[in-house]
């Protein structure tokens, strides 16, 4: 009996020693995105990729699932949420209904242009208390925000120059309430479809148009069912890159620090990349056929859409969130 127990802790001793020796298992990210490869998500999620991989020495890796491989945006900020992957990028909208806070970048004309968001999105203070906020709601936390140009609008009956030019176009927008209202202010009754039926929608001419920006025009072929481009400015497509809020607060610290920093690397690279691409995007859908329009009375557009402003405080965290994103944008 007494050699059994020495044996048994020999054999104990030798495995503790087997262990130690080990090397530590890689932590594995897993990462999933609706967008294909060439995508703004998929630039983001792969620089991501690229310097965790490096600066972890292979510590930590990333795998990545793009496509809609792990099913619907609204799916993956679910499986983020639950924990089944670790991290995603989704467009803003579709984060909305986690997190209305989110819809504070999607208020109509709160950008003008790029270099707005971009401001608002360097504000470190600003982006900590909406990063909480989502946190709090979605159980996700957003790292890093992708772009992608603006939300232009695309149709096959006629140019669109003006807002009377709207009247009577079947025009899709997501199922997202200040999307929705803000196409009610310009006179349209709007069709909230859900993406999976949009180009079919389109293509049997169930609805006339919809909007998203070049890039997503073009990876999905709408230049084959759609005629008139027009450069609307009121909304900036952006996309979060969301990580799981409790896998994250139980990341080592090094490990966390790490993360942030290549997110936030990520970002500033996929801004870079978004220009040319988004300018080859439209290049390319013109090359097929479709045809480029600028608005007469934007002005027009711009003070319908803000006047509904005060209607939409409540949804993204009350006027004075959106004092300070004005405050930040205008420094």
């Amino acid at each position: 009996m007494q050699r059994f127990t020495h044996l048994a802790r020999l054999l104990s001793a030798a495995t503790v020693l087997i262990l130690l020796a080990a090397p530590a298992l890689a932590l594995n990210i897993k990462a999933a995105t609706s967008g294909p490869q060439g995508s703004q998500h998929m630039a983001l999620l792969e620089k991501f990729k690229e310097l965790v991989e490096q600066r972890s020495g292979g510590d930590l890796t990333v795998t990545l699932f793009p496509g809609g491989q792990m099913g619907s945006e609204e799916d993956n900020i679910k499986q983020c949420a639950s924990g089944v992957i670790q991290m995603t990028v989704l467009a803003s909208n579709n984060v909305t209904p986690f997190s209305s806070a989110a819809g504070i970048v999607g208020l109509p004309y709160i950008f003008t242009n790029k270099e707005d968001a971009k401001k608002l999105f360097n504000d470190t203070a600003f982006m900590q208390d909406l990063g909480d906020t989502i946190a709090k709601n979605s159980k996700t936390r957003p790292l890093a925000w992708a772009i992608a140009g603006f939300r232009v609008l695309t149709n096959s009956k006629r140019p669109v120059v003006k807002i009377d030019d709207m009247k009577g176009l079947r025009i899709r927008v997501p199922k997202t309430h200040i999307m929705l209202e803000t196409y009610k202010a310009w006179g349209v009754e709007p069709m909230p479809l859900a993406w999976a039926e949009v180009f079919n929608a389109l293509q049997q001419g169930v609805i006339d148009g919809q909007d998203n920006p070049y890039l997503v025009n073009r990876d999905n072929k709408f230049f084959e069912v759609q005629k008139y481009i027009t450069d609307l400015h009121y909304m900036l497509w952006t996309g979060p890159l969301l990580v799981n809020e409790d896998w994250y607060k139980a990341l080592k610290p090094a490990q966390r620090e790490l993360i942030v920093k290549a997110a936030k690397e990520a970002e500033q690279a996929e801004w870079a990349w978004e220009d040319a691409a988004s300018q080859k995007a439209l290049d390319e859908m013109l090359a097929h056929g479709m045809v480029f329009n600028t608005l007469e009375d934007e002005k027009v557009w711009i003070d319908k859409a803000r006047a509904l402003w005060p209607s939409f405080y409540a949804e993204v965290g009350g006027e004075e969130v959106v004092k300070k994103a004005m405050a930040a944008i205008q420094r």
